[in-house]
């Protein structure tokens, strides 16, 4: 450290003159600190120019494609039977003919318990802690998992049992009043066949003490809505469902007689077809498993005579036992001699001591019983033998089966011929189909080709032939063993939906032994009463007309943003402020200044001309998704670039055009816009297929923001990454590493200065002590 003294001796003001000296000095850092802050304004502006992307990409989303572009409303003839609105895949007109019966929820009511709201559940004799509850769900299908609720049956009452219960996803809605219980399910329906509310719990002593009975299916008297929709008798587990893009609202039974008539009918003829269809389901299903037990046979003759040829019959079956190639091929030559000495049979694995090497008696371990007694009776010759086949099968089981059945002789002659010991054995092949082949197959598969002559590939191509076919025979027998189930399962619904029908008749239920070619009852009673209700749908052209509108507005503000960034004026003599000169201006002089030093920053932005080209790009495109050709660009529907060329290519709207095409074909200008389809599709263009990209303008157009997006966080990163994750952020840690390096020199520059100074100082001091003592000296 230098130390410093001031100008005494010389009368200079020291301070000021290094000052002076070192403002000259910083002049590299201060423009240096300069460019760095510019660099973070630049940098700062980019990410202000992504917040921006990313809220209209998000108001795309939230206003266009999550919520329905083609706006639809539904009317109906009569509003105190059925309500409905429409979706943008309403279709058609949908007429319901009559309303047999609403929707229930399943419930039941216990007898009468001495108990209170505050009674303990202890004192009801209650000693369980739990009660778990499966009940219908919102799809008409019992939960598949009970829920379970827990509690302390000496602390908890009654009316914290059901507190419990209603705040639990049971399912299940729990009341208590006036000494009894009553349990209703959340969910309206009728599970076919089976209860709508039911206690999981074995033990039912609980259910009796709480006046529930002792049958753990609670309730099963929940119904389903029946009804006739465009001829059709049909049901739904609510009375709010979905139906050809209709949201439909049953609210009354009416003309019931014929409902329930053709209700009836219709479950008798759908548990007669199920009937009548599953002798060739059974048929099917069993010729399946004939041609895989064949293929099964096949295999194993196959597998047999590759890998097992040359065993006695008894290896043969210790091998097929044992099953186990990778135990037999990772026995290593100590451990096989070990092995023949050892006797498994009084043999305790599990004895750290019984003197077994470790690595052994761990593999030993891992096999079954009969695995073991098939191990112990081989000797070691036999162990060796297995140990060769199991080489083999290991080679095979590594190498690609689907490779190995599509090999050809030629492709086998190759293969064989193939010098393995080369460093890069493939490069030399001359067939350029089997080479191709064989790139396909990873180290591994490579690896088990090693060594193989042409007639142990041909029997590796003959197992791998058997043993697809194998497998594709197990997948079929499979489908059909599957579809035979959901056969005999559809029988057993049909009866649950036939029984459905008669109950809503009040008539009695029927056994799986009733004849399916009886003709099924009728009751009677007053006929079609009520006009049917006729639900219809119509355009909200005014409110797509809108959206499009708002959509336009917001597109074009954020193109003139952009492109006022791109041409906004550099004022290159506006730096940012030093601190220095911060100290000497106002909040408004400063605010001004930095205004203009902050200007242009985006100037002629390639990455943003780019974005924005792109995004401009997709206006005048056709688009393959839009069947109606006629409306299949958006110059067509009547939006298309602004032609001045200062408006940067902002949309604009030719409303009678876009009105006219909402008009005569909503779903085109639906499908324009929005719709999914895919990057890439086929699809048969003037006789030739073609690749085509089906996505609507706005599917587009947010993928195109993204990639912009993207290509501006490649350059100026986002708040989550750190700085040597992006460009501009490696900039500024180099700029911060130069600042450091150039303070370390000011302060050396510093130091110097000081010194010199000091040693003029002293200099001067010395000077003047002398020349005192010469005018001492002189004056005697």
């Amino acid at each position: 450290m230098v130390n410093r003294i001031g100008g005494l001796a010389s009368g200079m003001d020291i301070d000021a003159l290094v000052e002076k000296l070192m403002a000259t000095e910083r002049s590299p850092l201060i423009k240096l600190q300069q460019k760095k802050q510019t660099t973070l304004w630049t940098r700062d502006a980019y990410r202000s120019v992504n917040t921006k992307i990313e809220t209209a990409r998000q108001n795309i989303y939230d206003n266009l494609l999550l919520k329905s572009f083609n706006t639809k409303t539904a009317a109906t003839s009569n509003s105190n039977f059925v309500t409905a609105t429409a979706t943008s895949n309403a279709a058609g007109t949908l007429t319901i003919e009559g309303v047999s019966q609403l929707a229930t929820a399943a419930r039941t009511t216990g007898s009468q318990i001495n108990a209170t709201q505050n009674t303990n559940l202890r004192d009801l004799g209650i000693t369980e802690g739990s009660i778990s509850f499966k009940a219908i769900q919102s799809n008409g299908k019992l939960a598949e998992k009970a829920t379970k609720i827990e509690f302390d049956p000496d602390t908890t009452t009654v009316s914290q049992l059901v507190e419990k219960i209603n705040k639990s996803n049971a399912g299940v809605t729990a009341v208590f009043e006036n000494g009894r219980f009553s349990i209703t399910a959340k969910n309206t329906g009728d599970v076919k066949g089976g209860a709508e509310i039911v206690v999981a719990n074995e033990d039912t002593a609980m259910l009796n003490k709480l006046g529930l009975g002792t049958s753990t299916d609670l309730a099963n008297n929940g119904q389903n809505a029946m009804f006739q929709v465009n001829g059709i008798a049909t049901e739904r587990s609510t009375n709010s469902f979905e139906i050809s893009g209709y949201k439909v609202t049953l609210k009354s039974t009416f003309n019931a007689t014929n409902t329930i008539n053709e209700s009836i009918k219709a479950a008798y003829a759908e548990r007669k077809n199920a009937i009548d269809s599953l002798p060739l389901l059974q048929t099917t299903a069993a010729d399946k498993e004939a041609v895989y037990n064949s293929k099964l046979n096949n295999y194993n003759s196959i597998f047999e005579t590759t890998f097992l040829t040359g065993l006695t019959n008894s290896e043969k079956t210790a091998y097929t036992t044992i099953n186990n190639a990778a135990f037999l091929t990772g026995l290593t030559a100590g451990e096989t001699d070990e092995l023949a000495t050892l006797n498994l049979s009084t043999l305790d694995l599990e004895d750290a001591n019984n003197g077994v090497s470790e690595s052994l008696n761990i593999k030993l371990k891992a096999l079954k019983p009969e695995q073991l007694t098939a191990v112990d009776n081989l000797d070691k010759t036999q162990l060796q033998s297995l140990q060769a086949v199991a080489t083999k099968e290991v080679a095979y089981k590594n190498a690609d089966t689907k490779f190995l059945a599509d090999l050809t002789d030629a492709d086998i002659a190759i293969i064989a011929s193939i010098d393995w010991t080369a460093d890069k054995p493939l490069e030399g092949l001359s067939d350029s189909e089997t080479k191709t082949k064989l790139s396909k197959l990873n180290s591994t598969q490579l690896q088990a080709l090693k060594g193989l002559d042409t007639s142990e590939l041909g029997r590796f191509k003959d197992v791998a032939s058997s043993q697809l076919e194998l497998k594709t025979a197990e997948t079929e027998k499979i489908s059909s063993a599957n579809a035979l189930k959901a056969g005999e399962q559809r029988i057993v619904d049909a009866l649950a939906t036939v029984n459905s029908a008669l109950a809503a008749a009040g008539l009695a239920p029927i056994d799986e032994t009733e004849d399916p070619d009886k003709q099924p009852p009728q009751i009677t009673g007053p006929g079609t009463t009520e006009t049917p209700v006729t639900i219809t749908s119509t355009t909200d052209v005014d409110d797509m007309m809108k959206k499009i509108q708002d959509f336009v507005t917001m597109y074009n503000g954020l193109i003139k943003d952009l492109n006022d960034q791109t041409k906004e004026t550099k004022y290159r003599d506006y730096a940012p402020l030093t601190d220095e000169q911060r100290k000497e201006m106002s909040e408004n002089e400063i605010k001004l200044w930095e205004e203009k030093a902050k200007s242009g920053l985006l100037r002629s932005d390639s990455i943003i001309r780019g974005g924005l080209s792109d995004m401009r790009s997709l206006i005048s495109e056709s688009y393959p998704g839009v069947e109606n050709e006629k409306y299949n660009t958006l110059y067509k529907i009547g939006i298309s670039t602004s032609k001045e060329y200062n408006d940067g290519g902002t949309l604009k709207i030719d409303e009678k055009k876009l009105r006219k095409a909402l008009e005569e074909d909503p779903d085109a200008v639906t499908a324009l816009f929005a719709n999914n389809g895919n990057k890439e599709e086929k699809q048969i263009i003037d006789g030739v297929e073609k690749t085509v990209d089906t996505r609507g303008f706005l599917v587009k157009l947010r993928d195109s923001m993204n990639n912009f997006k993207q290509d501006i966080e490649k350059k100026a990163g986002r708040a989550t990454l750190t700085d040597n994750q992006y460009s501009i952020g490696k900039n500024i840690i180099d700029m911060d590493k130069r600042i450091d390096t150039w303070k370390d020199k000011l302060e050396k520059i510093e130091a110097r200065y000081w010194k010199q100074f000091s040693a003029m100082e002293k200099a001067i001091n010395k000077a003047n002590s002398q020349a005192g003592m010469f005018a001492q000296s002189g004056g005697q």
